[in-house]
Parts: C-alpha cells; structure tokens; sequence
C-alpha cells in the first residue's frame, strides 16, 4: 500500500512491515498503522511513521541500546491484546524527545515504551511505575547509564 508522509514524501510500505497498534498511542488513540523507517543507514535511530496521520512521525530507540537489561513486566490484558505467546519475542523502543536547538540534551522516554510483538506485529504503548525515567538522557557518560531502580516493573494500561 502507498502512504503519504510529510517527512518521507510517498511511501509503498507492505503489510509484512505494518504495525499495528489497536489501543493507539498516548495522545493518538485513533492513529492505530505505523511502519518504522531507518533513520540513517548507520544510526541506532529510527523513525516510526503513522499510516494514519501523515504529519505524525516520532523518532524511537530500541530501548536495550540504552538499557541492555531493560525488561517489562507485560499485564495479561496487554499480553491478550500482543497476541502473545510463551515463544513469541518482543521489541521495546522508546520515544525520542530532541529540543530544539539543542541535540545534546535529547532523551529518551522509558516510562512507556512502544511494546511489539514480533510474530504478529501488534504493539502496545505501556505506561511503567513513576521510578522509571521519563527523560532518559541519550548523551551522557557511560557510568551514568547504570540504572538506580529494578528494571521490572510495574503496567498500567493505555
């Protein structure tokens, strides 16, 4: 199918690569299709583009890049919602912020990560425990990157 994007121009995206997410995103609950674009060919960043909206692009992280231990604790109604099963492997990736202007001081929003299961390629947005960071630095020294909390955590649904 083709879409059209604001950043990308047209785009022929297949359903092999479609995302998507049935509860939507925080803030965008209707916009369910996403599809997920390099960013560059040798960057850890990506872009994940709506097929619903063409102005809605965000870029993301795969959160073991920044926390190779990072876990989350899947409720069952988010693992009914994934379709999940005991083989299936998930992807975490986390909402890039960049101020403008200002590069340097980007973070990474942990507290709720784009959850998706690779099987059936459903995804969830889940909202984590208050202690797991909202603006996790993606610049800093690498002794910094060392967690102060459990990486389980705790879900509440979007």
């Amino acid at each position: 199918m083709k879409i059209q994007t604001s950043r990308f121009g047209i785009l022929d995206v297949s359903d092999e690569t479609l995302l998507n997410f049935p509860s939507g995103l925080v803030g965008f609950p209707a916009f369910r299709r996403f599809v997920v674009l390099d960013a560059a060919e040798d960057s850890d960043y990506q872009w994940f583009q709506s097929c619903d909206d063409p102005s809605l692009a965000v870029v993301i992280v795969d959160v073991n890049l920044l926390q190779p231990d990072f876990r989350i604790d899947v409720p069952g109604e988010g693992l009914a919602e994934l379709e999940m099963l005991q083989s299936d492997s998930i992807l975490i990736m986390a909402v890039v912020t960049i101020p403008s202007g200002r590069p340097d001081q980007a973070t990474a929003n942990l507290r709720a990560p784009l959850v998706v299961n690779l099987r059936t390629r459903k995804g969830k947005q889940m909202i984590l425990h208050e202690s797991i960071p909202l603006r996790y630095p993606l610049l800093q020294a690498p002794a910094e990157h060392t967690p102060e909390h459990e990486v389980v955590t705790e879900t509440a649904s979007v």
